[in-house]
């Protein structure tokens, strides 16, 4: 088994091979680089914040898009099951992955 350095940029310490698996190339996980799915949220669901002009104020929901900077309000002064029904037809809309239906 011999010592090797850590592949992580700028990073110095050895790593130990091992007789068995696959070899390592990080020294820790904090040296491992983590995937990231993605830029972030793009659909959020969250609640109305505390605005006198609401129809329900604490109890409504806004979806909303969402793209670096950008927002596009969907929906406002939603409940609950609609504001995550909705979210639920845009994700199944813009998602490209068939779920098991029928050929449209």
């Amino acid at each position: 088994m011999t010592n090797e350095m850590c592949a992580a940029p700028g990073c110095t310490n050895p790593i130990q091979r091992r007789r068995r698996g696959r070899p390592p190339i990080y020294c820790s996980t904090a040296c491992r680089p983590s995937h990231r799915a993605g830029p972030g949220r793009w659909l959020v669901v969250e609640v109305a914040g505390p605005d006198p002009d609401a129809i329900r104020p604490g109890r409504a929901w806004h979806v909303r898009l969402r793209r670096g900077s950008r927002i596009v309000t969907i929906a406002t002064d939603l409940g609950w099951p609609s504001a995550h029904a909705l979210a639920n037809d845009i994700r199944e809309l813009t998602t490209n992955r068939p779920r098991g239906a029928a050929i449209d």
